[in-house]
């Protein structure tokens, strides 16, 4: 079995995906000690594994653990909160989880227009300038900086099919350079087009945008 994961690493956990059909697709429930959430410990189980397996039952028993929420429910309590509140701390999301597990509802930061349901721009751009991301995953900004002349037309096709423009209409932009290739890119998508460019020899300016505050920034 996985080991058990303090909060700010379950929260991470969740982070290392690249969507939410990654989250499902890893993850079938969070299960949690009982008490604070912030002193609580957590286990993320497989989506295939049976909670009528012997093996998960001895583990569950042996750890105190108890059914705490789907893993995709998990990750919504999470965006939920940050949208409203882009630089929560940990104990921010501990209480908003804890909100949700008692009244199975998404609790309401102070201040924010439920109509919304976000924060307002100038907390979202305070948090970018942090290199906070806008969700609860890695994120990603491609930008061309800079081509050699012998490169342009390579540059020019591959940037035509990254944004969906004529190649022609490419090939300028190349040659008018910083052309962006993308904002908060999820991280699969950020990769293969890196990829696709360094195969070319070209190389992109990469930045990413960490999902929490406290978290690193990310790289591809």
């Amino acid at each position: 079995m996985p080991a058990l994961l303090a909060l700010s690493h379950a929260l991470e956990a969740i982070a290392a995906c690249n969507d939410d059909r990654d989250v499902w697709e890893r993850y079938g429930w969070v299960h949690a000690s009982d008490g604070d959430e912030r002193e609580a410990v957590f286990w993320l189980s497989e989506p295939d594994s049976g909670d009528d397996e012997p093996a998960v039952e001895a583990f569950v028993a042996r750890h105190g653990l108890r059914m705490y929420l789907e893993a995709a429910t998990f990750a919504d309590v999470l965006a939920v909160q940050k949208r409203q509140h882009p630089l929560s701390t940990l104990d921010d999301y501990a209480q908003a989880l804890a909100y949700y597990s008692e009244y199975d509802a998404f609790a309401q930061v102070e201040g924010i227009d439920e109509a919304l349901g976000e924060a307002s721009a100038e907390a979202q751009q305070a948090a970018r300038a942090l290199g906070v991301g806008p969700g609860i995953f890695a994120a990603f900004d491609l930008v061309l900086a800079q081509c050699p002349a012998e490169k342009n037309k390579d540059a020019a096709r591959l940037a035509a099919a990254v944004l969906g423009i004529p190649i022609g209409q490419a090939l300028v932009a190349c040659r008018l350079l910083p052309l962006r290739l993308g904002q908060d890119l999820a991280r699969h998508r950020a990769a293969t087009i890196a990829a696709q460019f360094q195969a070319a020899g070209i190389c992109l300016d990469i930045r990413g945008h960490r999902a929490f505050p406290w978290m690193a920034a990310p790289a591809l």
